[in-house]
This record gives C-alpha cells, sequence and structure tokens, in this order.
C-alpha cells in the first residue's frame, strides 16, 4: 500500500468529513473507500468498452498504467475474463 498526501478541495473535504461521522471512520478511511468505488467503477466501465471492442487489451492496460500481465491478474482478481472472445455455440 502506498502512502499520498491530497489537498481536496471545500465541497468534497465537507462530504468527507460527513462521511466519516455517519459511517464511524476516520477521514483517510474514507477517502480510501471512495477512491477504491472510483477505481472499480473505471475498471467496469473499461472493462466493458474491452468487451465491446472499442479498446485493445493493450489499450486497456495503458489506460489503466499497468503492463498486460498485470491487468490479466486483475481481471482473473474479479473472475472476469482476460479476453473478449465471443462464445460460441456447437
Amino acid at each position: 500500500m502506498q502512502t499520498i498526501t491530497i489537498t481536496l478541495e471545500q465541497p468534497v473535504s465537507k462530504f468527507v468529513e460527513r462521511q466519516s461521522k455517519s459511517g464511524k471512520k476516520s477521514p483517510q478511511e474514507t477517502v480510501l473507500e471512495l477512491v477504491t468505488k472510483g477505481f472499480e467503477t473505471l475498471l467496469q466501465e473499461k472493462t466493458q468498452r474491452y468487451r465491446q471492442g472499442e479498446i485493445s487489451f493493450g489499450k486497456f492496460a495503458q489506460e489503466l498504467g499497468i503492463t498486460t500481465w498485470e491487468l490479466s491478474h486483475l481481471l482473473e482478481e474479479h473472475d472476469w475474463l482476460p479476453y473478449n472472445l465471443p462464445s460460441q455455440s456447437i
């Protein structure tokens, strides 16, 4: 895990503060949760684009800033197939 420091704009900062209090979490935990949800949403959107043939596997990995090998493992961790071949009926 990596530690980073960020500055939040006023509306976002207030949102994080309210979410932290209502969820009885630290602001750090709240921001981590929001970033994780954002990444998962981004991953789902890019997976959809890949499945529809809009981007290649290499472009998919490049847009996430990881290698194709890492992307393959990431998709497998989510129980998603790392290829977009159409299923064939026999």
